[in-house]
């Protein structure tokens, strides 16, 4: 008995004089190093453009299953462009506010009625509110939109056949409409009157009511939009208020009433459009959205616009090609946009050209000379990658001395952040 004892005193004192041991190896913090590696440079760009038809421009409030769009192998194959996106209410504007190019569209889709939020005449803050969006979120996203990117708002506000019904059980039609006017009439965006159109859903019976459905026969000042030929609306809501700032307008239907304007804003701008289908093969609403997105991502930059620029003796300034923050590192979606401008001087070998770099005015005059200088001299660098002889190409940094807005705005300061183009005789 006193062998077991004994036995067991000494397996506890072992135990004992072992623990401090242990918990100090425990509690020894572990040394990690931790790399931050940015997603753009490890993700692989896909060359399937049917990949692209499940996310943006291809959203709606309507469930889409098992979309493969109208066109051939070959017209999806070509489109390898790689753009950011989100939904206003995912996006992280503490990020944003550091980095403008988180995102390339933030988009907004038909709001419920109920959800709308009538605050002001102002559709931009009735717009934020809507979405929870604070005052300082509100001043952040104007500020990322003049600095390149596009807000993409589809559509309006919407009812559907539940929301308001008379004491026999009949839609309220008036109350409905009364409710959707008095949120939607006399409202300006960036001071811009706002146009609206009223559609509604067609009676089959007491209860029943077909789905909205509004065709359109479509045409555009701009041969770009001219093979959008028709579209179509058609949802299930009860009765819709589409939104048309006065401004830009893109597209337009047989009565001249506008289907898709633009607000320049800085770099950027603001879409508004309806939410038109692009399920159905008969209508343009998949092409409709194609071209869309390359014409605001300036992905459209056609060889035939620059020519005809560059033979009229005339400048090429592009405020959209984008740097690196507080340096002159071309980004690669800004490298596509020179694209233009490399086959024009492959076309004609003889020509040389001036490349102006240009800044705003924040910063010393000397900082901002060296700066635009380093970016005028990026652009060199990268025509010299694409076989540009460096010879044909003279480079200049004006700095802060040559805008073309004022330097007072978010807005001026983005359109004074450019390189100029001109050919040299």
């Amino acid at each position: 008995m006193k062998y077991y004892l004994m036995v067991l005193m000494l397996l506890f004192i072992g135990c004992a004089n072992n623990t401090p041991k242990l918990d100090k190896q425990i509690t020894t913090p572990e040394e990690v190093e931790i790399y931050d590696i940015d997603v753009d440079n490890v993700m692989p760009v896909i060359h399937n453009g049917r990949k692209m038809l499940h996310n943006f421009p291809f959203v709606s409030n309507n469930v889409i299953l098992d979309f493969k769009g109208k066109f051939s192998n070959q017209f999806y194959d070509r489109i390898d462009y790689r753009y950011k996106f989100s939904s206003l209410d995912k996006v992280d504007f503490w990020k944003l506010r550091t980095n403008p190019f988180l995102y390339d569209f933030i988009y907004v889709l038909p709001m419920w009625v109920n959800d709308f939020k009538r605050v002001s005449n102002d559709l931009f803050k009735n717009i934020g509110f809507s979405y929870n969006l604070s005052l300082r979120e509100q001043e952040i996203l104007k500020w990322w939109v003049a600095q390149g990117g596009i807000l993409w708002v589809e559509g309006g506000i919407y009812s559907t056949r539940y929301d308001t019904f008379k004491r026999i059980g009949e839609i309220d039609e008036e109350a409905i409409r009364n409710k959707l006017v008095s949120k939607s009439r006399r409202l300006q965006f960036f001071h811009r009157n706002v146009l609206t159109s009223v559609y509604k859903a067609k009676k089959v019976d007491y209860v029943n009511y077909k789905p909205l459905e509004v065709s359109f026969k479509t045409h555009s000042k701009y041969k770009y939009f001219q093979d959008i030929k028709s579209l179509k609306i058609k949802n299930n809501n009860y009765m819709s208020v589409y939104f048309m700032p006065k401004s830009e307008y893109l597209l337009q239907d047989s009565k001249n009433r506008p289907l898709v304007s633009f607000i320049r804003y800085g770099k950027g701008g603001v879409v508004f459009l309806n939410d038109f289908e692009f399920v159905n093969k008969r209508y343009d609403g998949e092409l409709l959205r194609w071209k869309l997105m390359f014409y605001l991502l300036n992905k459209k930059y056609l060889n035939k616009d620059i020519e005809n620029k560059f033979n009229n003796n005339k400048i090429v300034s592009l405020n959209n090609l984008y740097f690196e923050f507080n340096s002159y590192r071309l980004t690669q979606n800004s490298k596509r946009l020179l694209k233009p401008i490399i086959h024009y001087l492959k076309k004609y070998p003889k020509t040389k050209i001036l490349v102006v770099g240009n800044t705003d005015s924040i910063g010393s005059n000397a900082y901002n000379k060296k700066l635009s200088y380093n970016r005028a001299n990026a652009v060199k660098q990268e025509m010299i990658k694409n076989h540009i002889s460096p010879n044909r190409i003279k480079i200049r940094g004006d700095g802060e001395e040559n805008p073309v807005a004022s330097n007072k705005t978010d807005e001026g300061r983005a359109k004074n952040r450019r390189v100029d183009f001109k050919i040299m005789k």
